[in-house]
């Protein structure tokens, strides 16, 4: 597999769209699951859980992907 320089990576990063997928999960008692951020550039905020679709990747297969990694096996 050819991985993108960095520079090309950051080129990319900053002119094009990224799709991404985003989880909301609400508790029985309407709380909503955040999480902390540890990576920048967002370092330090809260977020809810989720992440990019990856190119050919079917929303499906990220939604598991992503879930997965973000939340663990259930």
């Amino acid at each position: 597999m050819n991985l993108l320089s960095d520079q090309t990576f950051h080129f990319i990063l900053e002119n094009t769209p990224l799709v991404s997928i985003d989880f909301l999960i609400q508790n029985n008692m309407n709380k909503i699951l955040l999480g902390k951020r540890v990576n920048r550039p967002a370092q330090d905020y809260w977020f809810v859980p989720g992440g990019r679709i990856r190119k050919d990747e079917r929303i499906e297969d990220a939604f598991v992907r992503l879930s997965e990694n973000e939340l663990g096996k259930i």
